[in-house]
């Protein structure tokens, strides 16, 4: 545990995280963008789907609903690999792209996929977990999104009232709340919520950089905001570190017939941690959803989305700790100590509230399918080059190397690979 606390010190890692945005708030000249709504040109397209991936584990198989769904319409539809599928914009016949993020990282992408004659669709799978109310939406969208975008797809009624610019939105649900299976194990599955402070394939440094450079101008309002975001979340990883560790331990020694399940967050290093009681294995399953399928409790930093997914499987929860952005910090059992939580989990229960306005009617693929029926284009096109482009490490982190055969088993018919972890249905 030392070792721990002496690696992830919050005042330093702080003091690190501020020295960092003054050097680039200081070296951003950035103009402060501005929303101004604009007429759309007319773009005939093709009935083409583009279904961008970045993180396997969380977006694939709710993404390979829509493409089931949009292949069973007659659909043409590529799903892979977000960083391949960026570049062959130009050859793919004109049709409907999802975006999966409302910051400034997408902007430029939209204005490419548009300029080669793409309608674009953005639903916000940042947002999963978070509570939508309108001052964290003003503050991680950037007004630009709005501009460029065809259509904003709100996972629910408090999205769509909360979204603070003037554009096409439709509730659409999200398809990843289909995705959940009631659990038949006994597993008490620990989540971890470290992603910050322990990215896997970036250094503290190169994570704040880039996800700073992904937000408004850090001289604006918005840009602040973004930062305030950041640099809270940052300290809540950390103070809730020492507490995770401590309750996995009891957890271990108070449940010695139970698999205490270690989840790391998606993009942290598992690396660092490690345990000496038999009973603690790290997961090595591809998704929560995958994971609470085994999991008879789920214990979980409070904010994290992972609190979100056990009410969603109908898994008892507990919270360890306070506060973060996430709407679990409402939810579930609350447990402060390594024994509050012990105590917790031998008395948890499903969590019993209520989020009608989280989540609304899955109807995503109908409304992507239903942009290229009014804005049909004539002709049978084919993609016509495909981009030769070796992945990184960090690529591969994310997105694991899969196979047609995969692909194939989640849509249930054949596909072709063209290209690394890219595939046309």
């Amino acid at each position: 545990m030392p070792a721990l606390e002496t690696r992830f010190d919050k005042t330093q890692l702080l003091a690190q995280f501020d020295r960092i945005h003054e050097s680039m708030k200081a070296a951003d000249g950035r103009p402060i963008p501005k929303f101004e709504k604009i007429e759309k040109p007319s773009r005939p397209i093709h009935p083409w789907i583009y279904l961008p991936v970045e993180i396997k584990a969380r977006e694939l198989e709710s993404k390979a609903l829509v493409a089931r769904e949009a292949a069973e319409a007659g659909f043409r539809v590529v799903i892979g690999a977000i960083w391949l599928m960026h570049p062959m914009a130009a050859h793919f016949p004109p049709g409907v792209v999802l975006f999966k993020s409302v910051n400034g990282m997408d902007v430029g992408n939209i204005a490419l996929w548009a300029g080669h004659g793409h309608m674009t669709a953005v639903l916000d799978e940042e947002i999963f977990g978070i509570k939508a109310t309108p001052a964290y939406i003003a503050a991680t969208t950037h007004p630009h999104i709005a501009v460029l975008t065809d259509l904003v797809c709100a996972q629910g009624s408090a999205y769509a009232e909360a979204f603070p610019y003037s554009a096409e939105v439709k509730v659409t649900g999200n398809p990843r709340t289909l995705m959940y299976q009631t659990s038949m194990g006994d597993d008490i599955l620990v989540c971890l919520q470290s992603g910050n402070i322990n990215n896997n394939g970036r250094t503290f440094d190169e994570m704040v950089r880039q996800v700073l450079s992904a937000a408004m101008p850090l001289k604006s309002a918005g840009g602040q905001a973004w930062v305030d975001i950041l640099r809270s979340s940052i300290a809540h990883e950390c103070d809730t570190l020492p507490l995770v560790r401590s309750s996995i331990d009891a957890l271990a020694a108070s449940f010695p017939t139970h698999r205490i399940v270690v989840r790391p967050h998606p993009v942290e290093d598992p690396s660092i941690w490690v345990f000496d009681k038999p009973n603690i294995v790290l997961d090595d399953r591809r998704s929560v959803i995958e994971s609470l399928q085994h999991a008879g409790c789920l214990v979980y930093v409070s904010g994290c989305t992972t609190g979100l997914d056990a009410y969603l499987a109908g898994v008892p929860a507990v919270r360890l700790g306070r506060g973060g952005v996430g709407i679990s910090a409402e939810m579930h059992a609350e447990a402060l100590t390594p024994e509050a939580a012990v105590e917790a989990v031998r008395n948890a229960k499903p969590w019993e509230g209520r989020i009608e306005d989280h989540f609304g009617p899955v109807t995503l693929a109908k409304e992507l399918m239903q942009m290229q029926r009014d804005n049909p284009a004539d002709g049978t096109p084919s993609i016509t080059a495909r981009v030769k482009a070796e992945p990184q490490e960090f690529h591969r982190r994310k997105f694991p190397d899969t196979s047609p055969e995969e692909i194939e088993a989640l849509l249930g018919r054949k596909v072709s690979q063209i290209a690394w972890n890219t595939f046309l249905v």
